[in-house]
């Protein structure tokens, strides 16, 4: 298998995971305007991965977006995009909590939410403890698995489609700027793109390739999914949809789905970025490092958010939002760039669209989660 081929699950497999199950509610709720960022965030994520490359291809050292924030910008930011970077993944870690209960009580409803949390940390923990990345080589597996996973329930629900629950959906829907944080939950993958540098080097046909056509087929992928389930479920779709979809598929499908979309959803690989922050960016020992993942990671076992939509709304556009802006900021700041330039303008008005995302969260959102 090619290294182009590698690189384009491993995007696919890092950018498909939970958030493709909220979008079926947030289609419900915004109509239109989901079609309208969907097709946004995909020509945004394009040029944002592209930005990340041309980035990535002009620093030697190993730093995480902290480190880069230091070499770039200003040492004095350093700090602030660690917790920005930190707090967000911690965010997304308890949305995994989150799913993971949600999920696993539709085929095993007496299963106590604490011990299932419990346990799924725990797993997590000794991996990343241990320095082992389980399933780094079955990536291209998994990838692939839950793109026929997706597929085949858009197979499933096809006899039950009905057109008039779509326009019934595009006609209510009332919720302009939900999608824009949801999708670009459902839509973030930037953790691959060192992994894809490593494979095919400083490539600009190849990274330019694999890129374009992973969000492609991500993009088509939910898309997919969304039109099959709102045809089936109207406006009544659940946050997760898994669990309104459940009576239509086999009991055998619903188990194998619950169990592959557990093993994509392992945040080991995002804990060993943390890691790696903590170690490269700050010296830490890997003791302390680990102690210090662990801990936090066993503290989210005990909360408890009823509001999910909005959660990961607000950690994406909050959180995920700041570092895409840092990014951006720091290829301004490129002295050249050799393999992917482009306009100022472009790059501002993403910086724009971030920044007014998170003003409006900090004053509409934040009163949705409490």
């Amino acid at each position: 298998m090619s290294n182009e081929v590698k690189s384009f699950f491993i995007i696919v497999s890092t950018i498909i995971g939970l958030g493709v199950f909220t979008l079926p509610d947030t289609f419900a709720k915004s109509g239109y305007f989901f079609l309208i960022w969907l097709v946004f965030w995909f020509f945004a994520f394009l040029i944002l991965h592209l930005m990340w490359g041309e980035i990535l291809l002009q620093t030697e050292e190993k730093h995480n977006l902290p480190g880069l924030t230091s070499i770039y910008l200003d040492p004095r930011l350093k700090h602030i995009v660690w917790l920005f970077d930190f707090l967000g993944l911690m965010g997304v870690f308890l949305v995994y909590f989150i799913f993971l209960v949600k999920f696993w009580q539709l085929i095993l409803p007496d299963l106590s939410p604490f011990w299932l949390k419990l346990a799924f940390a725990l797993f997590n923990i000794y991996f990343i403890i241990k320095d082992i990345s389980i399933f780094s080589k079955f990536e291209v597996i998994l990838g692939l698995a839950i793109g026929i996973i997706f597929l085949t329930i858009s197979i499933f629900l096809l006899p039950h489609f009905k057109f008039d629950n779509i326009m019934s959906i595009l006609d209510q829907g009332r919720e302009p700027f939900l999608p824009y944080g949801i999708i670009l939950f459902a839509l973030s993958g930037t953790s691959a793109l060192p992994i894809v540098y490593d494979l095919i080097g400083k490539n600009r046909t190849s990274y330019l390739k694999v890129n374009f056509y992973s969000l492609l087929f991500v993009t088509a992928i939910y898309f997919l999914y969304v039109f099959s389930v709102s045809g089936v479920l109207g406006i009544s779709a659940s946050e997760e949809s898994l669990q309104s979809l459940s009576s239509h598929l086999p009991k055998l499908f619903l188990i194998i789905t619950i169990i592959l979309v557990t093993l994509n959803i392992t945040f080991i690989d995002m804990a060993f970025y943390l890691k790696r922050g903590l170690i490269f960016d700050y010296q830490l020992s890997p003791k302390l490092a680990n102690f210090i993942i662990a801990l936090s990671t066993l503290s989210l076992i005990f909360w408890q958010i009823d509001n999910l939509i909005y959660l990961i709304d607000f950690i994406s556009s909050f959180f995920l939002a700041f570092n895409l802006l840092i990014a951006c900021l720091i290829y301004l700041k490129l002295k050249k760039r050799l393999f992917f330039n482009f306009p100022k303008v472009a790059v501002t008005f993403l910086i724009l669209v971030f920044l007014s995302g998170i003003i409006w969260h900090i004053f509409v959102r934040i009163k949705d989660l409490v």
